[in-house]
């Protein structure tokens, strides 16, 4: 049996086609909705400004003597670690993304493993990271994605992209016009849990690219769509399809603050479009089963109405926000699609 493509997608070869592709044809739409600090609300970036931020930091990054070197990304999911991402594979080396929760030891290794000559981290592991720095033959540069002055161990995010913007002004065009080269090694990954010591994975444009054409051929997102990013963006699984797939095919990507803010993250986000593992939906499913057993009568009303839904549903009806309006409204009153992958989900749960 033939795969038939569903939907149209355009062409890229790789993933600088994709950024410049998506700025061209979205322009001044959010690209992603960010919290800054003191700031309660989603902020939006455009996807003309999230290109110009990439193009300065691989100028910058090239300048520094990192083109054609690894570079290690560690931290939460951010617009920062997003640029960073980008920027290192679009044409200045090859991105080494790593766990943030793995031990310091672990950490090291893997960087010696690697062969990184720099490492782009978040605020949060700032301590760690001083700690790391002291120790002899890691890195030669550690950026801090989150400070706004230069720490004692490194270079700040603010410091390095803004040493690019100058450079971009004063005509350096290195990164630009580098060469890309799609079938040799951009992205190195390490994986984890199966055994004691992590395999490393090397994945070239022309893969992920092959990857994002015949996903989205088969799965509807659309630059109408907000994704919440919930997972780790340094799992293949989140970095291919919660960021390199939504900004190719133009929807908005929110980062949520934690698996605790997930309904609070929906809610203000106004996300269609969610990507999970089975134990995060079925943690949310058994939440709204819980909550129904605290109303008098609420089970028996849900199961009827599971029932009434159903049978519509055979009829080509479908009145599932209708009939679960406080439901979808708990989930922010938006989503169209749960995705869950990584392992096989509860058909109870799917189906709901």
């Amino acid at each position: 049996m033939k795969n038939i493509p569903l939907y149209q997608v355009r062409p890229i070869e790789n993933l600088r086609d994709m950024i410049e592709s998506s700025a061209r044809i979205y322009s001044e739409k959010a690209a992603f909705l960010v919290k800054t600090k003191g700031v309660e609300e989603y902020l939006p970036i455009s996807y003309s400004q999230f290109k110009h931020d990439v193009d300065a930091m691989g100028t910058a990054l090239g300048d520094m003597g990192l083109k054609g070197k690894r570079i290690a990304l560690i931290g939460e999911n951010s617009y920062q670690w997003a640029v960073s991402y980008l920027a290192i594979v679009n044409g200045t080396g090859i991105a080494v993304p790593l766990d943030r929760e793995l031990p310091q030891n672990e950490i090291v290794n893997l960087l010696t493993r690697s062969e990184a000559s720099a490492l782009i981290y978040s605020g949060k592991m700032s301590s760690q990271m001083e700690e790391l720095s002291k120790k002899p033959d890691t890195v030669d540069y550690y950026i801090n994605m989150d400070s706004d002055e230069n720490p004692n161990n490194g270079l700040s995010f603010r410091s390095v992209l803004e040493k690019g913007y100058a450079l971009l002004e004063g005509g350096d065009r290195s990164f630009l016009d580098s060469q890309i080269d799609n079938t040799g090694m951009s992205m190195l990954l390490f994986t984890s849990g199966t055994t004691q010591t992590s395999k490393a994975v090397m994945l070239s444009h022309k893969i992920i690219c092959a990857n994002l054409m015949s996903m989205c051929s088969m799965l509807y997102i659309g630059d109408r769509d907000t994704f919440l990013s919930v997972l780790p963006l340094h799992h293949t699984y989140e970095c291919t399809c919660g960021f390199l797939c939504q900004i190719y095919r133009g929807s908005t990507i929110a980062f949520c603050e934690g698996l605790r803010h997930i309904p609070k993250n929906l809610k203000e986000s106004k996300a269609t479009v969610m990507l999970g593992v089975p134990l995060i939906f079925e943690t949310m499913y058994r939440r709204i089963w819980d909550q129904a057993a605290k109303k008098p009568g609420a089970i028996r009303k849900l199961k009827l109405a599971i029932k009434v839904s159903n049978f519509l549903r055979i009829l080509g009806i479908d009145l599932t926000k209708k009939l679960f309006t406080p439901i979808h409204q708990s989930l922010g009153g938006h989503i169209r699609l749960f995705i869950s992958g990584a392992a096989g989900i509860d058909p109870l749960v799917s189906k709901g």
